[in-house]
């Protein structure tokens, strides 16, 4: 069976149509992708959720080649906010209509799992409606190591304090390529067990994937094909995110060219095909900018993510995107899709 009339029938497709699929004419891809978009979710709906974004450090030990946010890569100052300052910061989010926070922040012995319940449970006490979708997989095996337990009794400790989910922060899940550019981050292994012990937890998370650092086509299907293994197994993930990086400011810069807008919609494209079992797929506009994101919602995408008020790490790149919840529906209709403002489930909260 032709690789398309087997997506338009519903099938499967498997790594190797996947990595044929990937030189296909890409409006041919965005039919494709469209059609597999409306098999899993017929709505006709976007959605976007209004969500603070809140770093509490750049000191870092993680030292990954493309980020240009960490103290270590020298372009932002080294900062750690107090615990006064990430609940002030919190109180304004929700003063401001955010219903999600994503606290985010640096690998060091100086941030330990009694520190982050601590934290967890002050904002959780004050704040119960507040979706707390917090720290990176790398952080909790961090957390974990420093703590002396295991990767599940982390998880379900952060649980306790008040964690509702844990961001995908996958980066690349190829070991080849992981160790030369964040080789001191969590191993796949270590990404997968928190992915696990979220679903014995009844957590989840997002899959995410950082792409344009020097990883070929078929790696970046290696990266899909493990996402969708997973979630076949556990049901882990509520949507997928695919973020190009942007090399400027970084390690990465005379390594990597920038990906450009085909590119990222072709990546979009072949992931929305291949991750059947994930329902929603976001449109990437922090990194590529609402223009592109709402050209992507015809490739495939049926979510723009979040506002992100006050996002740092990719503005350390110089790329400075905005979005507000307003533009966020416009880019939406403009794409011929019905506006849903979301919580951190991907429950509707109104649509427009």
């Amino acid at each position: 069976m032709d690789i398309f009339d087997k997506i338009k029938s519903g099938g499967r497709i498997a790594e190797c149509e996947a990595i044929a699929l990937w030189d296909s004419p890409l409006f041919d891809l965005a039919r494709a992708a469209n059609l597999r978009r409306a098999q899993l979710d017929p709505s006709g709906e976007a959605g976007y959720i209004v969500n603070r974004m809140l770093n509490y450090s750049n000191v870092c030990n993680a030292g990954c080649k493309f980020c240009a946010y960490h103290a270590k890569a020298g372009r932002v100052a080294p900062y750690r906010l107090s615990d006064d300052e990430i609940f002030d910061i919190c109180s304004d989010a929700v003063s401001r209509g955010a219903v999600q926070l994503m606290f985010q922040g640096g690998l060091h012995p100086d941030f330990t799992l009694d520190w982050a319940e601590g934290v967890l449970r002050r904002i959780k006490s004050a704040f119960p409606s507040l979706w707390l979708h917090v720290f990176s997989p790398s952080e909790i095996v961090s957390f974990a190591k420093g703590a002396g337990v295991s990767v599940f009794e982390c998880v379900s400790r952060l649980k306790n304090a008040g964690a509702d989910s844990v961001p995908g922060a996958a980066d690349i899940l190829v070991p080849r390529v992981r160790k030369a550019v964040c080789g001191n981050k969590c191993t796949v292994a270590e990404w997968e067990e928190v992915m696990r012990s979220l679903a014995r937890l009844g957590m989840y998370s997002s899959a995410t994937m950082t792409f344009g650092l020097g990883e070929t086509v078929v790696e970046r299907i290696e990266h899909l094909a493990l996402v969708r293994e997973l979630q076949d197994e556990t049901g882990v993930f509520k949507a997928f995110i695919a973020w190009p990086v942007a090399p400027e400011n970084t390690d990465m810069e005379r390594v990597v060219r920038r990906v450009g807008a085909p590119e990222f919609l072709r990546t979009l494209a072949v992931s929305r095909i291949f991750l059947d079992n994930i329902k929603y797929v976001q449109s990437g506009w922090l990194t590529e900018g609402l223009r592109v994101a709402e050209v992507a919602l015809a490739f495939g995408a049926n979510d723009v993510g979040g506002v992100l008020m006050d996002e740092k790490v990719v503005r350390a790149a110089g790329v400075d995107n905005r979005a507000n919840a307003e533009n966020m529906r416009r880019a939406i209709s403009n794409a011929g899709f019905v506006p849903r403002e979301r919580d951190g489930l991907y429950n509707t909260i109104k649509t427009f």
